[in-house]
């Protein structure tokens, strides 16, 4: 899985979950990682910072993976938050291409 981090004025945090179709076939597969993740961010509250947006884009993996790997994945990726809060925002592969366009229509 991967993780995204967007700060926020709210106080609390919200959490998504993104599974793709291209990735999970089936909708039983989808929701059936959503669960298994909701329930173990559930457990890890106490370690997600206050004033913070999460988004956890799952893998196909992560649906044949043991519940006890998923947990050390979740808890290796959250404990990553305060370091990437103190860096600047990455633009996206999608971003960067969007730029380099417009600076060439410039550059004409």
């Amino acid at each position: 899985m991967t993780m995204r981090i967007i700060q926020s004025s709210e106080k609390s945090p919200k959490i998504g979950f993104i599974t793709s179709t291209k990735s999970f076939k089936k909708a039983v597969d989808r929701n059936l990682i959503k669960r298994k993740m909701r329930e173990i961010i559930r457990g890890l509250t106490l370690e997600i910072p206050e004033r913070i947006h999460l988004v956890f884009i799952l893998k196909p993996e992560a649906i044949k993976a043991k519940h006890q790997n998923l947990i050390i994945e979740a808890r290796r990726l959250l404990s990553k938050i305060p370091e990437a809060l103190t860096k600047p925002p990455k633009p996206s592969p999608r971003a960067l291409k969007e730029k380099a366009k417009r600076e060439a229509k410039m550059a004409k």
